[in-house]
């Protein structure tokens, strides 16, 4: 299968999967590494560092769990918001032939092809600097590509499916992101921290609400309860939005071309030479076409 999705991305989508997933690699461990997120108590963007050839990244990565919750606990004690998550992969971007992992190869078929996908477009165009462009660029395109799959499969069943889950992911990042922008016009209003500790609260305990009240219209909406249950704060809505925000901008470029993807990638790039406002103002633009 994952010999197969190389040939597709290469031969149908226009990535080029150069030596990547042509050998495996056994880890010791859940995930491939462990990725650190830290925001302001009262901001919703995540703190940053800068990296060689990369630059910068709003993640810390590390390779041992113990590694990872020993730096956020770093952070909390500088007062930030923290989220420690699992990463089942990553792509270095063609600096080496990255493997298959122990950490997803027992995946769905679907869930395999979306990761080969995503981690493929990053070797197609990658934005030095910009988080949220490069990975909401790969979730669009990654989707886009596995939907084609499935269709030139016949897999119209599994099509199906897989569109639902896109919607369900659809429904609960939209939850995610106005809680985010709620908070953001909140930290906005200059009120004492107090004030704006306790209406935080009662926005995080909406979103759990709602989150719940989603899992219980749909069940199909797994993992919601748990999710709920978890410590909420800025840094874990954030990571969310870096990964989805601009998803809608990359799925209107890919609508208005058609489908092209060829036509598509070409459209990406040129926005990828704007300057960063000028970037920023063409894409919300872009969401507000009809």
């Amino acid at each position: 299968l994952v010999l197969e999705l190389r040939e597709y991305a290469r031969d149908e989508l226009g990535l080029d999967p150069g030596g990547n997933y042509l050998w495996y690699k056994s880890l010791d461990r859940k995930f491939a590494l462990w990725v650190v997120y830290g925001a302001p108590e009262f901001d919703v963007d995540l703190k940053s560092w800068w990296y060689p050839i990369v630059g910068r990244f709003t993640s810390r990565g590390w390779f041992s769990e113990s590694g990872a919750r020993r730096f956020a606990d770093v952070l909390r004690r500088q007062g930030l918001d923290v989220h420690v998550g699992g990463a089942p992969a990553y792509s270095t971007l063609g600096w080496f032939d990255d493997p298959v992992l122990s950490t997803f190869i027992n995946n769905s078929e679907t869930d395999l092809a979306e990761l080969i996908f995503h981690e493929l477009t990053h070797r197609r165009l990658f934005l030095t600097g910009d988080a949220t462009f490069n990975e909401s660029f790969a979730t669009a395109t990654a989707r886009a590509g596995v939907q084609q799959w499935l269709k030139a499969k016949g897999k119209t069943k599994a099509g199906r499916r897989y569109d639902a889950e896109c919607k369900r992911e659809n429904a609960f990042v939209g939850l995610v992101l106005k809680t985010r922008s709620a908070l953001k016009d909140l930290y906005q209003t200059g009120r004492p921290p107090e004030t704006m500790r306790k209406r935080k609260a009662l926005i995080l305990q909406e979103l759990k609400s709602q989150l719940l009240a989603l899992h219980e219209e749909d069940p199909e909406h797994s993992g919601l309860a748990r999710w709920a249950e978890r410590p909420i704060n800025n840094a874990n809505l954030a990571a969310i939005a870096v990964y989805y925000r601009q998803v809608p901008v990359f799925e209107r470029l890919l609508k208005n071309n058609d489908g092209d993807l060829e036509k598509y990638f070409a459209e990406v790039k040129s926005l990828s030479k704007l300057a960063k406002e000028e970037r920023i103002r063409r894409m919300e633009s872009l969401v507000r076409e009809k």
